[in-house]
């Protein structure tokens, strides 16, 4: 995406915390959402991520999130930063 596409955000890890957390309101009143409270993007290769699920605004589980991350500011097209992430594992 070029850097316009991301909402003024100027790093990739910056980018990706806005996108993981959210507060999403339910149909029945209650709101369902994820925090992410640790980050990291060594080299700005791949992002990791603590994240945590909330219920009306209370913590409960905390999952990985891994992305692989490309970004690249000399990008001919201007295309500087992609993402790819993968599905969660269960258990």
């Amino acid at each position: 995406m070029p850097r316009c596409s991301m909402a003024g955000h100027a790093s990739p890890t910056a980018y990706l915390d806005d996108q993981f957390t959210y507060t999403r309101d339910q149909d029945d009143g209650s709101t369902q959402g994820l925090k992410v409270i640790a980050s990291s993007c060594p080299g700005n290769r791949v992002y990791y991520a603590a994240a945590q699920v909330l219920a009306n605004g209370i913590g409960g589980e905390i999952f990985a999130i891994v992305c692989l991350v490309r970004w690249n500011l000399n990008d001919k097209e201007g295309m500087i930063f992609g993402y790819k992430d993968s599905a969660p594992l269960r258990r």
